[in-house]
């Protein structure tokens, strides 16, 4: 204060103030320019130069390398010419900051820009093997490949010379590719030809945060399964960080990689959307917690196309209890937290979605199917929980699942984790090659299977359940070998506390109920619905029985009823026959399960168009559909 009146002597009251505002206008109109102030960078592989400024489309820069060895502030943009390839690695040498975003895009007109992780092998640098080996050809590569491409296509990678047998069969042994042609190599393959991979990694975002990716194609990535590098790569490089988070990554195209398409670790707040990732042999996508300094508690996977990957199609995992992640050891191992997993199509890989050591999470909307690969010893679900709990798993469509469509399970940790108080319910389940919902192995349970409608299962079962706790309500059976089936095996001696409520089994082949010898109980049964009594429609312990007998020998299903369901259609193939007829014995005859489970499914269309509505107070409708008076 003191120095402030000395101030105003000297000046005048008035002119001092006037100088003050002067002062602080200043200073407010520097820092707002150097706030807004931003660079937009862009490069082309075909019409650039990198002794160019690279900060307008007429004068950009040419490498990749330039840009990477380059000085960037966050808030700047990198564009990458449309109809460019770079056969280098993209790796962003900044940070950008949480209103500053540091963006990587596309410009111009034509295909995305391109970024190889493989070289091509000149045409005539092919020379055939010896006459004792027809249509063998040879070429030397700079660096092991663990990926050969031919015109853009991904080959068939052999274990010894004596297996290539047919064109794009490849095998390389001290940096020498072999590859099956009838043809001289570099006649046959043009558009651009063979490809050997060279680099691990397209785009390194390693410790970086604040990045936003987008309209990039990613190729021919050289990292094998489970080692260093992907399309996309990610992760902490140090125990100490920095770490990447708050990663946007959309629109981008990542295929025909050696190892997993996008791989992001202990990156919190992230985003994978409307992306296409596919033909890689690791995952598709990957979300791993490997380091407890730095918790993964949210983060969307949206609206990507997941195909053709040699493992699983969107693989989140944490670190199991007791097991090495990344050279340390966590006995109380690490968890993924709310993560939402929402509107994907997963198919035509080792598994669909599976989430390891994942809990208070949300997979919703998806649609997974023929998830068969076994190439990477992929389990073949379409949704995979393993040591995970308090998920919701809804809305989705399953089905050519290789195995169970939804299996619980444990992880493989010393103890493990069960997979515990998840909620499975609206999802509609079909023709998979085992189960519709599997659970399995102590200490899973306490999880709420309700509203699904699982059809056409001939070799398994609607429901296989084991241990304790979970509620089966409302769910509709039709098709399967087996309705329910309660087990015990040598890993879980104890099944009981369980509940099987309002559900409806109709045209199962061998049993509506299936009760192993050495299952304890005790259960609850009530208002079920099945559709014939042949006579040995239930098995308990070991016995065959009628529903009378089942009844009188149990003391379950009291107020269930053996009636044919009467479906909208006789024959149901697809959701909306499932709905009931108007004189369906199932209307009405449901026991009120409480607000917490009362919303049933309407007609619906899945995954977009669910529709769900209140079950009627003290008159529930049996079954995953009620019909709407």
């Amino acid at each position: 204060m003191l120095q402030q009146a000395l101030f105003l002597s000297n000046f005048g009251a008035k002119g001092g103030f006037v100088f003050l505002r002067t002062i602080a206008l200043l200073i407010l109109g520097l820092s707002a320019c150097s706030i807004s102030s931003s660079t937009t960078y862009y490069v082309d592989s075909r019409r650039g130069n990198d002794s160019n400024d690279g900060t307008s489309p007429g004068a950009p820069w040419r490498s990749l390398a330039k840009l990477n060895s380059s000085h960037f502030s966050p808030g700047d943009s990198i564009l990458l010419s449309r109809g460019s390839v770079w056969r280098e690695s993209l790796n962003i040498p900044i940070s950008g900051a949480p209103d500053r975003i540091v963006t990587v895009d596309a410009y111009g007109a034509g295909e995305s820009p391109v970024i190889s992780g493989s070289d091509l092998i000149a045409a005539d640098s092919w020379t055939a093997v010896d006459s004792a080996k027809p249509n063998i050809w040879q070429a030397q590569a700079t660096i092991q490949p663990n990926v050969v491409l031919f015109d853009g296509a991904k080959g068939h990678r052999k274990s010894r010379l004596s297996e290539l047998s047919a064109p794009m069969d490849w095998f390389c042994e001290g940096f020498i590719i072999y590859i099956f042609s009838t043809q001289p190599p570099g006649a046959a393959y043009t558009h651009p030809g063979i490809e050997s991979g060279t680099r691990p990694i397209g785009i390194n975002l390693s410790g970086r945060a604040f990045i936003s990716v987008k309209n990039i194609t990613i190729t021919g990535a050289n990292a094998a399964p489970y080692t260093e590098g992907a399309g996309i790569w990610a992760i902490t490089p140090h125990l100490e960080g920095p770490t990447p988070g708050d990663l946007n990554i959309s629109n981008v195209t990542v295929y025909n990689g050696a190892g997993d398409g996008i791989h992001i670790e202990n990156a919190e707040h992230c985003v994978i959307d409307s992306s296409v990732v596919h033909d890689n042999e690791g995952a598709g996508i990957e979300l791993y917690h490997s380091n407890g300094k730095f918790p993964i508690t949210s983060g969307r996977i949206s609206n990507n196309d997941v195909h053709h990957n040699g493992y699983n199609g969107i693989f989140i995992i944490g670190c199991p209890r007791g097991q090495r992640c990344r050279s340390v050891v966590y006995p109380e191992g690490l968890i993924v937290t709310g993560l939402r997993i929402i509107g994907n199509r997963v198919h035509d890989n080792g598994a669909g979605i599976y989430i390891h050591q994942t809990n208070g999470s949300l997979v919703a909307g998806n649609v997974a199917y023929a998830n068969t690969n076994t190439s990477h010893h992929g389990e073949g679900y379409c949704v995979g929980i393993s040591g995970s709990s308090s998920n919701i798993i809804e809305k989705n469509e399953c089905y050519q699942s290789r195995l169970s469509a939804i299996e619980l399970s444990i992880d493989i940790g010393k103890p493990p984790f069960g997979s515990s108080d998840n909620v499975i319910r609206y999802n509609v389940i079909h023709d998979d090659g085992a189960h519709g919902i599997f659970t399995n192995y102590v200490p899973s349970q306490h999880n709420k299977i309700l509203y699904n409608l699982i059809y056409n299962h001939p070799h398994g079962s609607c429901i296989m359940a084991n241990y304790v706790g979970h509620e089966i309500y409302n769910n509709t059976c039709y098709n399967n070998r087996i309705g329910l089936h309660l087990y015990v095996s040598a890993s879980t001696r104890e099944t009981g506390n369980i509940s099987v409520k309002n559900n409806l089994f109709a045209r199962d082949e061998v049993a509506h109920v299936v009760v192993e010898k050495e299952v304890d109980g005790p259960f609850d049964f009530s208002n079920n619905l099945y559709d014939a009594d042949g006579g040995a429609e239930f098995i308990w312990r070991g016995s065959n029985m009628n529903f009378s007998q089942w009844r009188a020998t149990t003391g379950l299903d009291r107020d269930s009823v053996i009636a044919d369901p009467q479906f909208s259609v006789s024959s149901p193939g697809r959701p909306a026959d499932f709905v009931l007829a108007p004189m369906s014995p199932a209307l009405g005859r449901g026991l009120d399960l409480g607000s917490d489970n009362h919303l049933a499914l309407s007609s619906s269309v899945w995954p977009n168009q669910i529709v769900l509505v209140a079950q009627q107070p003290g008159r529930w409708d049996i079954g995953a559909l009620r019909r709407t008076r």
